[in-house]
């Protein structure tokens, strides 16, 4: 698929020579059409699919693939094929602005572009804020140039706007010279707006830099998978397994203080505390997990879809196994399914026992349970009532 994604973007590139087109159009709208089928069969599958990701058979299947395809990932998908049948007939290269949406599909295939997103996610509040800053710094840099210069180049500074195009030049040390500052205090500004440039716009850049080597590092921390099979929740599943697991655990390193997990989140998969203290805060009451623990199984048995909020309560190292693998691993190994099963009934007695819960609440989170995750052996739910 990258390779095919490459192979079109090529395509629109090598179209544009008129001696190639005139001599192999045939040649290009055929892989133009081939490409587009295979990328529609690709589409619907993925489509029709979506709907195994979904716990337990819950959801009904045209609610679970109608919420794929409003996701990101999928509208990307759709953008690529949708123009060409909504203007069926049209000229191809009209068509080459669309086509080239479809570099957008290699988020999916690559891991690297893929863990940039996620940088550019995790660090949106300190790069919306560089935004803001170097947003105020070009307007004052045009206003101040508006009203040292509109007198004497009135047709490029004429207006703030105007000024604006000259900041922006000058920020981004592009200097493409077609507007200057003649006067001496507008040549004043021009060398603070230079030096505030090299400073402020560097600063995306640096973010950016900083969170993807940490994200890289987290990527580079190696899981053995003797440390997995140690784990009470993945004891008893097969080598294969457990290595499978191992390569789909992230490791996060968590500061103090850190909140992990929200009241308000959903479906955030499992955690499991290597090192550290985690404090799960349940019906105003804190539980401490330390290492060998894990949480985040509430999410998947509570009526809303929610779990409590946890925070470190010293530096972790935390591993993660996201939502969709998550349930990826469950419908595979039904012996995992049973392991969860088995820690969360626990769990759920434990709450009752210590008064963390009423009895009622934990019959329904063990009803909620018996759905979700039924017994791997019987293929059916257990009695609800039986640990409390």
């Amino acid at each position: 698929m990258i390779v095919l994604i490459l192979a079109t973007v090529a395509s629109v590139a090598l179209e544009t020579v008129p001696l190639l087109w005139q001599h192999y159009q045939d040649w290009f709208v055929m892989f133009e059409v081939v490409s587009l089928a295979i990328f529609t069969v690709e589409y619907l599958a993925r489509v029709w699919v979506s709907v195994e990701r979904d716990n337990g058979g819950t959801v009904a299947p045209w609610r679970s693939r109608l919420h794929y395809m409003v996701s990101p990932l999928a509208l990307v998908d759709l953008a690529a094929i949708l123009p060409f049948y909504l203007i069926a007939g049209a000229d191809l290269r009209f068509l080459r602005i669309f086509r080239l949406l479809r570099l957008l599909k290699l988020v999916r295939y690559s891991p690297g572009l893929a863990s940039l997103g996620r940088v550019v996610y995790a660090e949106r509040r300190a790069l919306l804020a560089a935004f803001i800053v170097m947003m105020g710094l070009l307007f004052f840099a045009s206003s101040a140039m508006y009203f040292v210069e509109r007198s004497i180049q009135p047709d490029v500074f004429g207006s703030i706007p105007q000024a604006l195009w000259w900041a922006l030049a000058t920020f981004t040390t592009v200097g493409y010279g077609d507007v200057v500052p003649i006067t001496p205090y507008g040549k004043m500004v021009g060398g603070v707006v230079m030096i505030f440039g090299l400073a402020f716009y560097a600063l995306p850049i640096g973010i950016i830099a900083s969170g993807f080597s940490d994200e890289v590092h987290r990527r580079e921390f190696v899981v053995p998978t003797g440390v997995i099979a140690e784990i009470s929740l993945f004891r008893g599943l097969s080598k294969e397994t457990v290595a499978d697991i191992a390569a789909r655990l992230r490791t996060l390193m968590i500061t103090p203080g850190t909140v992990v997990t929200q009241r308000r989140d959903e479906g955030n998969g499992l955690y499991f505390v290597m090192s550290g203290e985690i404090s799960v805060f349940y019906h105003q009451r804190s539980i401490q997990l330390g290492p060998g623990d894990f949480f985040g199984e509430t999410g998947l048995i509570s009526e809303n879809g929610r779990q409590p909020a946890c925070i470190a309560r010293s530096k972790c190292r935390l591993l993660w196994l996201e939502h969709p693998d998550l349930h990826m691993l469950m419908t595979l190994n039904p012996q995992l399914i049973g392991n969860i099963r088995g820690q969360a009934e626990k769990r759920l007695t434990d709450f009752v026992d210590d008064g963390l819960i009423s009895p009622k609440d934990g019959t329904a989170m063990l009803s909620v349970l018996s759905l979700m995750m039924p017994d791997p052996l019987s293929g059916a739910g257990g009695d609800p009532t039986l640990e409390i």
